[in-house]
C-alpha cells in the first residue's frame, strides 16, 4: 500500500498557510499574563493564559517586540499607575502568526490601558465590598492613638520615602523622645504584598513595644500601587491591634489600605508633620497649663498675703479678747469643778462606807462558816487518824511476826542446819569434793568436817 508522505517543513508551511489565509487581520484579545519573559534584548514574550474555576483553561505565547514594548509599557503605567507585569489582566490587539522554526504565536501590537484600569478598579471595589460585609472596614480608625513615642516603621531601607520621614523626624527625636524601629520590606511590586504581611506579623508579636505602626514609601513614579488594594494585606490592616498610619503615594485616588488605614497622608513628609504636630499641640497644651497654674498660684498667693496682713492687724485685739472670753470660761469651769468634785467626793465618800460595812459583814459570815467547816473536818480527821493507826498497828504487827519466823536463829533453832565451804553457802553436793574442809552452822553451836566421798 502506497503512502503520501510530507515532510515537517511541508506540513508547517500548510498549516502557516492555512492560518495566514483564515487569520488575515488583528483581533482584539483578553488573557492574563502569566509570566512577561522580557529578555535583555528588549523584546518580550509573554505566556498569555485564561483561568477558569482557578484552573488554566487555554495557554498561548505571545511576542512583543522592542519597539512596541517601549511604546506598550510607557502608556500603560502612565494610564493605570501599574507596572506592566505578571498578574495583570490586559486586552491586545494582536495578529496571529506561525513560523515553520517557532510555531505559533500572539504577536501583540496593542495594549489597551483602560481595560486594566477597570479591572485594578473592579478588585478595589471587591476588597471594599467584602471588608465592609465582615463589618471590619473602620476596625483601625476606632482604635485610640495617644502620644506615639514608639513607632514601628515599615519601608524599604532604600526608599526616599523613609529619608523624607526621617528627615522630618530626626529635628523633635530628641525633643520629644521619639524612637523609630525600621522593619525593611518591599513596597511595590509581586513582592509588596508578602514582604508588608510578614512585617506587620511580626509587629503584632511584640506589639506591646510599639505605640502605632507607620507604612511610607515615595521617590519614584506612581506605579506599583496595585499591591495596597490586596483583600488580605488590607483587612490585615483594617483588623491590626495598633493604629496604622500611612504615607504611601502622590495619588489622589486611595487606595484601600489608606481608606482603612487610622490615618493616611499624600507623602511621608506629610505624615511625619502631623505626627509631630502631635506632639507640639500637646507641649502647646501642657505649656498652658504650666502658664495657668504659675498665674493662678500668683494670684492664690497675694490673696492669701492680703488676707494674711488683715488678720497681723486684727490679730491683737481678737487675741485679747479670746484671753478674756476664755479666762472667763476658765473660771466657770474651775467653779463647776469644784462643785462636782465636791459632789462625786461626797457621793465616793458614802459608796465607800456602805461597801466597808457590807465587807465586814461578808467577812463575819465567812469566818463563822469556815469555823464550822474546820471543826467538823477535826472531828473527821481525829476519827479516820484513830482507824489508820489501829490498821497500821496490827499490819505491823503481821510484818514483825512474819519476820521473825523468818530470821536464821528462828530457823536454826527448829532444827535446821547451813553448811558453808569457803565462807559460801553450799546448796548442792555437786559443789563438793573429797577432802573439802566444810562448816555447819547448828543452833548457837559450829561443827567443823570434812568430806568423804
Amino acid at each position: 500500500m502506497s503512502q503520501t508522505i510530507f515532510s515537517l517543513k511541508q506540513v508547517a508551511q500548510s498549516i502557516k498557510k492555512t492560518l495566514d489565509a483564515r487569520y488575515n487581520s488583528t483581533y482584539w484579545v483578553k488573557a492574563e499574563i502569566y509570566k512577561l519573559n522580557l529578555f535583555p534584548s528588549g523584546h518580550a514574550f509573554p505566556e498569555l493564559v485564561q483561568r477558569e474555576d482557578g484552573k488554566i483553561a487555554a495557554q498561548l505565547t505571545g511576542v512583543i517586540w522592542k519597539t512596541n514594548y517601549v511604546r506598550i509599557k510607557s502608556a500603560f503605567e502612565k494610564t493605570v499607575q501599574e507596572p506592566l507585569s505578571e498578574g495583570k489582566e490586559v486586552l491586545m490587539q494582536i495578529k496571529i502568526t506561525f513560523s515553520e522554526v517557532h510555531g505559533l504565536s500572539l504577536n501583540i501590537l496593542e495594549i489597551d490601558p483602560s481595560f486594566s484600569l477597570g479591572a485594578l478598579h473592579r478588585i478595589r471595589i471587591e476588597t471594599l465590598k467584602k471588608l465592609n460585609e465582615e463589618g471590619v472596614l473602620a476596625n483601625n480608625q476606632k482604635l485610640e492613638l495617644l502620644l506615639p513615642k514608639r513607632i514601628a516603621l515599615i519601608s524599604a531601607a532604600s526608599s526616599k520615602g523613609l529619608s523624607d520621614f526621617a528627615a522630618v523626624m530626626e529635628a523633635y527625636q530628641n525633643r520629644f523622645g521619639i524612637r523609630t524601629f525600621l522593619f525593611n520590606c518591599a513596597l511595590q511590586g509581586d513582592q509588596a504584598i508578602t514582604s508588608i504581611l510578614n512585617a506587620l506579623g511580626q509587629i503584632e508579636t511584640l506589639q506591646t513595644y510599639f505605640d502605632a505602626v507607620v507604612i511610607v514609601r515615595g521617590g519614584g513614579a506612581e506605579v506599583g500601587m496595585s499591591c495596597y488594594d490586596d483583600y488580605t494585606l488590607c483587612k490585615k490592616i483594617a483588623c491590626f491591634p495598633l493604629p496604622v498610619l500611612t504615607g504611601i503615594g502622590h495619588s489622589t485616588n486611595l487606595t484601600v489600605a489608606e481608606m482603612v488605614a487610622f490615618s493616611h497622608a499624600i507623602t511621608p513628609s506629610v505624615l511625619a508633620n502631623d505626627l509631630m504636630q502631635m506632639f507640639i499641640q500637646e507641649e502647646k497644651h501642657i505649656l498652658g497649663c504650666t502658664q495657668f497654674l504659675r498665674n493662678s498660684s500668683k494670684i492664690l498667693l497675694e490673696e492669701y498675703k492680703y488676707q494674711f496682713q488683715g488678720i497681723t492687724k486684727r490679730l491683737p485685739s481678737t487675741t485679747y479678747w479670746r484671753i478674756e472670753q476664755q479666762k472667763s470660761l476658765l473660771g466657770l469651769s474651775q467653779n463647776k469643778l469644784s462643785n462636782s468634785s465636791k459632789n462625786q467626793f461626797s457621793y465616793a465618800n458614802n459608796k465607800l462606807e456602805r461597801l466597808h460595812s457590807k465587807i465586814k459583814d461578808v467577812f463575819y459570815q465567812s469566818k463563822l462558816r469556815n469555823y464550822h467547816q474546820l471543826n467538823t473536818m477535826g472531828h473527821k480527821l481525829n476519827f479516820l487518824g484513830k482507824n489508820i493507826s489501829h490498821r497500821e498497828f496490827e499490819r505491823l504487827g503481821q510484818i514483825e511476826k512474819s519476820v521473825s519466823i523468818l530470821n536464821p536463829k528462828s530457823i536454826l533453832n527448829r532444827g535446821y542446819s547451813i553448811t558453808r565451804h569457803k565462807g559460801s553457802v553450799v546448796t548442792s553436793i555437786d559443789h563438793l569434793k573429797n577432802g573439802d574442809l566444810i562448816e555447819t552452822e547448828l543452833f548457837e553451836t559450829l561443827v567443823n568436817s570434812i568430806v568423804k566421798r
